[in-house]
């Protein structure tokens, strides 16, 4: 009987792991395989309503961020350190870290699970996602604030 119950224990436990490796192949699947489709469309980010002209980097975290906004990608961002907003995307994905310099307008990707949006300056290891093409002081007036919401679709 004591057999029994071992073998009957390793078998819930192989089970338990299969499922969890299944589990997590289907989030990687979803996140960082991203079809023609998808990277042929134009990623749009909207703040607080206010549909911001970006140009988008050419990378696979792109691409990733680009898999999240088929089904909308909505992130609560809060102000941080008084250059930044950020939140984060729920997740990791891609990227491709490097030491770099941020300003006004800079998109980054942070331990590939935070997006932060910058209104000032910043150096920090982060993946480059794009640039806001707008004024810097319309930049400010948008994200100097206590908190936005970050909306990402495609389209």
């Amino acid at each position: 009987m004591k057999k029994l119950n071992v073998a009957v224990a390793i078998i819930a436990v192989i089970a338990i792991a299969s499922a969890a490796v299944i589990m997590i192949n289907e989030n990687n699947r979803r996140t960082n395989d991203t079809g023609p489709e998808v990277i042929s469309m134009q990623l749009i980010l909207t703040v607080d309503g206010k549909k911001i002209p970006v140009n988008w980097e050419d990378n696979p975290s792109v691409n990733a961020i680009k898999t999240l906004a088929k089904d909308t990608l909505t992130i609560e961002m809060s102000r941080y350190g008084g250059f930044e907003q950020t939140g984060s995307i729920g997740q990791s994905v891609v990227r491709n870290d490097a030491h770099i310099s941020v300003g006004c307008g800079d998109i980054v990707l942070y331990n590939g699970k935070q997006i932060c949006l910058y209104f000032d300056d910043n150096s920090y290891s982060f993946t480059r996602l794009g640039k806001m093409d707008m004024a810097d002081d319309e930049i400010i007036k948008i994200l100097d604030v206590p908190g936005v919401k970050a909306v990402f679709t495609l389209e």
